[in-house]
């Protein structure tokens, strides 16, 4: 059985819907269940003084009425494939917490959303709404940025078994589950990535491990590689193949390059919660990657993860 049964496809009157749709119709050959939604809003209906309180209500049912008989014809089409397949309109000022409270309601195993680009960095102090629902969704959230999958897509897992928490332990071993669940529903290929940084020269502060740098450095590679092994070794693999990949220096410069060579598809990484501040500066690694990254973003959350989003 797929790991990904209910399916919520969040389709924005956007360039993004046919590519959505198609990347859909891969996954849903294995689900049992999809639902079609679209999160509306206009300011200018809202605040319209064209309109009493009775007229703009039905001016605003009339847009979602529109909306949701655009979704029925994809879900016409994904019936006569033999999905279990509905649609819904939501009509929210907040775009990121109108999905999210979908999620609470529709409890999906996988949310499938196409965000914005968003060059502007000062778009993540603001809140964008796709940068919102990366944090605040409970549910595994694949976001599409690759137009298009390759025949045999390959889906990666973004892990670092370095950890002070059990928790964090626990989520490298669900990306791992899920993106190798994932590569065996699309008939794709696994691969892993742990990208970790050794010891600055400038950090050694021993005269003797100053001697002896080199040695240590090549001490840390070691324990690096030897906890990988670990780690990926129920799934078959070792460092030693090539479909392994550790990576010297800062994740969020050397893997939007690393991902364009390696033509992957989907990258699956884990959002761990953080305070404000940090958030603010720095966001967790699927955030700062969000925008340099040209390939799908499977974001999974801990299990501890409180959704801050209500469903009423």
């Amino acid at each position: 059985m797929s790991q990904y049964a209910r399916v919520l496809v969040n389709l924005r009157d956007d360039e993004h819907r046919g590519e959505l749709l198609q990347k859909l119709r891969r996954l849903g050959e294995h689900a049992s269940q999809v639902e079609l939604f679209s999160c509306l809003y206009s300011a200018g209906l809202a605040s319209s003084h064209l309109f009493d309180a009775d007229g703009r209500q039905h001016a605003i049912q009339a847009v979602l009425r529109k909306a949701e008989k655009g979704l029925m014809s994809h879900v016409d089409k994904l019936q006569q494939r033999g999905l279990t397949a509905g649609a819904d309109v939501y009509w929210d000022r907040d775009q990121a917490e109108g999905i999210v409270r979908k999620v609470l309601r529709y409890q999906p195993d996988l949310v499938l959303h196409a965000p914005e680009h968003h060059a502007n960095p000062l778009q993540r102090l603001l809140s964008a709404p796709d940068w919102r629902l990366l944090r605040q969704c409970p549910a595994p959230l694949l976001l599409s940025k690759k137009p298009h999958w390759n025949d045999r897509p390959i889906i990666a897992a973004a892990i670092d078994p370095f950890h002070l928490d059990d928790e964090a332990a626990a989520l490298d071993h669900r990306l791992l589950a899920h993106a190798a669940g994932l590569a065996q529903q699309l008939d794709g290929e696994l691969h892993v990535l742990h990208v970790f940084q050794t010891l600055p020269h400038s950090a050694i502060f021993d005269e003797h491990l100053v001697l002896d740098y080199e040695a240590l450095q090549q001490r840390v590679r070691a324990e690096h590689h030897t906890r990988i092994d670990e780690l990926i070794a129920p799934y078959g693999l070792s460092v030693q193949d090539p479909c392994v990949h550790l990576l010297e220096g800062e994740l969020h410069q050397l893997v939007p390059q690393w991902a364009q060579d390696n033509q992957i598809d989907v990258l699956a990484m884990g959002s761990q919660a953080r305070g404000f501040l940090d958030r603010m500066l720095l966001g967790s690694s699927a955030e700062r990657l969000l925008d340099k990254v040209g390939c799908d973003l499977l974001v999974l959350k801990p299990d501890s993860f409180h959704c801050p989003v209500t469903e009423f």
